[in-house]
């Protein structure tokens, strides 16, 4: 996969476009951020049948259909309806106790604050 910056990709448009199109993926950066990705129709099509087969398990498991519009709509982020799936698990407070354990011992990740 590669990243170009803005001003590439302006004077390359034509060329990137194919590249995508052919099945490349080509990130496109501004000041060191990814603003926008060029992908086929075919990889779009694939993301979408894929984020809708979740929606469809998720809804199939009763996740609650106000938190699934949530997602749709980008108000929160998708692990949420894995996250209400569990929510009356009991080992979810240890998986939770786990991860933060884990965070906390890794010289590479920043504190958690809970």
């Amino acid at each position: 996969m590669e990243a170009i910056n803005m001003a590439e990709a302006k004077s390359r448009f034509s060329e990137l476009v194919s590249r995508a199109a052919s099945g490349e993926r080509i990130l496109v950066r501004r000041r060191e951020r990814t603003v926008a990705v060029l992908i086929s129709p075919a990889e779009l099509e694939r993301l979408e049948r894929a984020a809708q087969a979740a929606h469809r398990l998720a809804e199939a498991l009763g996740q609650d259909e106000a938190l699934l519009a949530r997602i749709e709509r980008g108000e929160v982020h998708p692990v949420m309806a894995a996250f209400g799936l569990w929510r009356d698990d009991p080992t979810l407070n240890e998986l939770v106790g786990e991860v933060y354990h884990s965070r906390q011992n890794s010289p590479q990740r920043p504190d958690v604050n809970l």
